[in-house]
């Protein structure tokens, strides 16, 4: 893991704002770590999140250019989280995931998109997937940043 984690439950350093920084919103420490690698590879600031309530703290506190965020979360629901971030800046640009759970006939991931998200992906997460769908909401084209030598 980098020294430079921006890691909320560690963490109350906000990203720099010399790149576009995405906040990451998952229960699953896993994911978030993963996540977080990836979205370092293409040359993101990468802040953190464990569950909604935590996420839309740091919503509000870092404005990230585009948030990543599971559905089924402990203590507030990728759901809520979504409908509030966008009633407090609609202009935001979000991501929904979700790996499981349905209300009626609708899946959670739809749900979302319906509700607010940009786009929903569904877990497991397919990396070039991902990747391809915050390119298509960022204005500039990603590619993986130099790594030092």
């Amino acid at each position: 893991m980098s020294d430079k984690r921006k890691d909320l439950e560690t963490s109350a350093t906000a990203p720099g704002a010399d790149c576009p920084t995405v906040l990451v919103i998952d229960d699953e420490s896993v994911i978030r770590q993963s996540l977080e690698l990836l979205l370092e590879t293409y040359g993101f600031q990468v802040a953190l999140a464990r569950d909604g309530a935590q996420g839309l703290a740091a919503f509000r506190r870092i404005e990230p250019d585009l948030v990543l965020t599971d559905i089924v979360m402990p203590n507030q629901d990728g759901i809520e989280t979504i409908l509030t971030m966008r009633r407090e800046r609609p202009s935001a640009k979000i991501i929904a995931m979700s790996g499981r759970g349905s209300v009626g006939n609708a899946e959670y991931i739809d749900i979302a998109a319906r509700l607010g998200a940009d786009a929903a992906i569904p877990k497991p997460l397919d990396a070039a997937k991902l990747i391809a769908t915050v390119q298509a909401l960022m204005t500039a084209p990603l590619l993986p940043a130099a790594r030092a030598a």
